[in-house]
């Protein structure tokens, strides 16, 4: 059984990679690989020849399936944040984290793949006491940086196992020391010289608490020895190797004066001084080089007594420490990998946040099947209550038709039911008429009137016309006397006015005189 990595270091100006490998046994094995690109040339920096280059160097080296492989990005282009928690729980933080650091960032969290690690906690006088606050690194990559590195590694056939941090890769060089008995540093810098850039990590208390990259390299010392010396970069790179320090430090300044400025903002948050640094990358290769840095930012350079000798990966720094990285390699007769918890990975990250994001689209594909599912269920709903609002509405028409039919009878066509149910009401009223005591009607007239008549008076009424309050009434009687006596009965009894009698005659028939009554009955 064999736990076998592959670090690869990707720069402007060379590849750079390590494979460690460990047997069960303990046994480990570390080799390098190196190839030098040109620089300066247009169209060696373009993506595709970089690319071949690439695929070329992997397969030269039989790199391709030799295990996991892990690449890096630079500090420049991330954002990089520590954190203070009052809780160490784990699931607790990966929710909080990504709202605590929403607000440090000048980006939307849907546009960055973040990585992060709970810091070792800090010593305490009683070892038994267990910390209860956690300090958490959080890295933050734009998605594009992350999405452009993937495709370029694509494009050379690759598919890394993580991509973490450089400045990381540093502090992940220290902690292998360590394992392996090394005498550490606390507090120490590391400074990575590079071909075009500087990368820096600051070590408090065991713990990384600074990385950052100065865009300062070897290559601008080997440009200003071309111009001093007008001669070639490839000569001046030559001439460089051969320099001692103190012949290029008016050159050096400018990489001075950044570790200064950072050491400078470091202690001025309350932080205590450092102690010590380290010297590595390719640039450590100029002589003194680490011994003029350590003496001009006051620090004590690292040697072999503390683990930094000459086995120490020093200008392979960064490519070693990816290829240990402490999710992949685990330590001897050890089945936890080395500080689980300190390793940034920026590809779970991305692989997370796709996660999400898929399930953010689902989850929105599901909101439509819902919302579409309630828009049929509401449509039916409305359907049924218009079937039975319309049904009920049917029903009751029927039935008030059938009351219609039953209390006025069928209609001589439709829409002329009103007009029915008036005439029917009116013959009605007419037939309520005769018999309402209320009206004046032809039976209370009659009934008025044959309270008037004397006693012992016959008569019969042949006609009887009312016109409003006036009443013609055309009777026969036994004599001229009887019509008299009807005459001074109505006119003295006080409920009729201007009563006459005119036409008085003789009848056909013995004992029969005809005559015509007037009178007007007084509206009350």
């Amino acid at each position: 059984m064999v736990a076998e990595c592959v670090g690869l270091d990707i720069g402007l100006t060379a590849f750079k990679a390590v494979r460690f490998r460990r047997r069960l046994t303990g046994r480990e094995s570390v080799e390098y690989f190196h190839l030098p690109l040109p620089f300066g040339r247009p169209e060696a920096a373009e993506p595709a020849k970089r690319a071949g280059q690439l695929r070329g160097f992997l397969w030269q080296h039989g790199l391709y399936g030799s295990g996991d492989i892990v690449t890096a990005l630079p500090c420049q282009d991330l954002f990089i944040r520590t954190l203070s928690f009052p809780f160490r729980d784990t699931a607790k933080l990966a929710q909080v984290v990504p709202f605590e650091v929403e607000n440090l960032i000048p980006m939307s969290l849907d546009d960055v793949a973040m990585g992060s690690m709970v810091l070792p906690a800090r010593e305490s006088p009683d070892a038994s006491q267990k910390p209860k606050t956690a300090e958490v690194l959080v890295t933050a990559a734009p998605k594009e940086k992350v999405a452009e590195h993937l495709q370029f590694l694509a494009s050379a056939d690759l598919k890394p196992s993580a991509i973490g941090v450089d400045g990381m890769a540093l502090y992940s060089v220290t902690q292998f020391l360590q394992e392996e008995g090394a005498r550490v540093p606390g507090d120490l810098a590391i400074i990575d010289v590079g071909a075009t850039k500087t990368t820096l990590c600051l070590i408090r208390e065991g713990r990384p608490t600074l990385l950052r990259t100065v865009l300062w390299g070897s290559n601008h010392l080997t440009h200003a020895l071309a111009v001093r010396y007008a001669c070639s970069f490839a000569e001046a790179e030559r001439r460089k190797r051969t320099m001692a320090v103190h012949e290029v430090n008016t050159w050096l300044e400018p990489l001075l004066k950044e570790l200064r400025v950072t050491l400078h903002g470091y202690e001025g948050n309350g932080r205590q001084r450092l102690s010590h640094c380290w010297v590595s990358g390719g640039g450590s290769k100029l002589r003194e080089l680490s011994g003029h840095v350590a003496q001009e930012l006051g620090l004590i350079p690292v040697g072999p007594r503390q683990g930094f000798g000459a086995s120490c990966p020093r200008a392979f720094s960064i490519a070693f420490g990816l290829a240990i990285h402490p999710k992949i390699v685990r330590p001897r007769w050890k089945t936890k990998a080395i500080g689980s918890d300190l390793a940034v990975d920026l590809n779970a990250g991305t692989a997370a946040a796709s996660a999400q994001t898929e399930a953010l689209r689902q989850d929105r594909r599901l909101a439509v099947w819902g919302a579409l599912i309630l828009g049929i269920l509401a449509l039916i709903d409305l359907s049924v209550r218009v079937y039975v609002k319309d049904r009920a509405f049917t029903d009751a028409k029927q039935a008030l038709h059938a009351d219609f039919v039953r209390s006025f009878g069928e209609g001589s066509g439709s829409g002329e039911e009103i007009d029915v149910a008036r005439y029917r009401v009116g013959q009605i009223e007419k037939n309520l008429a005769v018999i309402d005591g209320s009206r004046s009607n032809m039976l209370a007239h009659l009934s008025s009137l044959a309270k008037q008549l004397p006693t012992g008076v016959p008569l019969t009424i042949r006609d009887l016309t009312i016109d409003g309050s006036t009443v013609h009434l055309e009777g026969e009687t036994a004599s001229f006397d009887a019509v008299e006596k009807i005459k001074q009965a109505f006119s003295g009894s006080g409920k009729f006015q201007d009563v006459s009698v005119s036409d008085t005659r003789v009848g056909s028939t013995a004992n029969q005189v005809v005559f015509r009554l007037t009178y007007v009955v007084p509206q009350l």
